[in-house]
């Protein structure tokens, strides 16, 4: 394999935390927010702020076993300039910038823009719990997020993913007076094609029909919309192709908590974050080398 080329790209380091993570990156100016409802066992449950004042993105470009010149693209929000493993921050992985950007592939063919639209996001492709079967899917997520909470729950390892979750009957996911929000692993779930309108609202709420003599099944589905999207290109000296644009609505879950098999309703809502980010790319020198 060929030397991947990285660069970091940091905005919003506060004082000397920038040698912590990305000596030489370069300051600028960047802005988002990341507020909700979080619902972890032994953690964290009520309302939550990240106050994100951290944001990077790594890409690579230029790769002779990339398909495209502008393939996957890291970005991190975060609290704090410190090392993933001591902070609290969301972590959003595009598989395929170009993709969503439509830059045409290397042989010339034109590919449509998805700046604007409304991305689902999910566990990648190639990614189950144990226990799982991995299913084939037709038109995969090509966009992934996660949360971490390394900082504020520093006594176990907690990862929460954007995913489809289930939710309680008024479409929320906080903890009621009930107790955690209870799925029945044997209830069959409605689907809903990829590509269509996923019966997703306004709010990312999928009403989708109950089993008979049931109450509707309320399903979160995880959203995000780029209106801008970096092009990978570390030389780049357009502002506008720098830029990163971003609002989004992730419905959380553990994973470990699908049933059984895969089979029956999503796993319980763990979180419900919206926010948004915006920051132009500097290109800076790498926390370390790439091969």
């Amino acid at each position: 394999m060929g030397l991947r080329r990285r660069y970091l790209v940091c905005l919003g380091l506060v004082g000397g935390l920038a040698m912590v993570l990305a000596p030489g990156c370069s300051l600028g100016n960047g802005a988002g927010s990341v507020t909700g409802t979080l619902d972890v066992p032994g953690c964290w449950a009520g309302t939550f702020n990240l106050n994100p004042n951290f944001f990077a993105a790594v890409s690579t470009y230029g790769t002779a076993t990339t398909p495209t010149n502008t393939d996957a693209l890291q970005i991190r929000i975060q609290n704090g300039g410190d090392n993933e493993t001591f902070s609290d921050g969301l972590a959003i992985l595009v598989d395929d910038a170009g993709e969503v950007r439509g830059d045409p592939l290397p042989d010339g063919t034109s590919r449509p823009s998805l700046l604007g639209q409304t991305l689902v996001v999910a566990l990648s492709a190639g990614v189950a719990p144990p226990g799982v079967p991995l299913q084939p899917m037709a038109t995969p997520s090509i966009v992934h997020a996660s949360l971490y909470l390394n900082r504020t729950c520093r006594t176990q390892n907690v990862a929460l993913y954007a995913m489809s979750v289930s939710l309680n009957p008024d479409g929320t996911c906080e903890r009621t007076e009930a107790g955690d929000v209870s799925i029945d692993c044997g209830a069959p779930v409605a689907t809903v094609p990829a590509g269509s309108d996923g019966g997703v609202d306004a709010a990312g709420v999928d009403a989708s029909p109950a089993p008979e003599g049931g109450a509707p099944a309320r399903v979160g589905t995880s959203t995000i919309v780029f209106d801008s999207l970096f092009d990978g290109n570390p030389d780049e000296s357009n502002a506008q192709q720098r830029l990163t644009n971003a609002s989004f609505e992730f419905f959380l879950a553990d994973p470990r908590e699908v049933c059984p098999g895969g089979i029956g309703p999503p796993p319980p809502c763990r979180g419900h974050l919206v926010g948004n980010f915006k920051f132009y790319f500097q290109a800076g020198i790498p926390a370390q080398p790439f091969q």
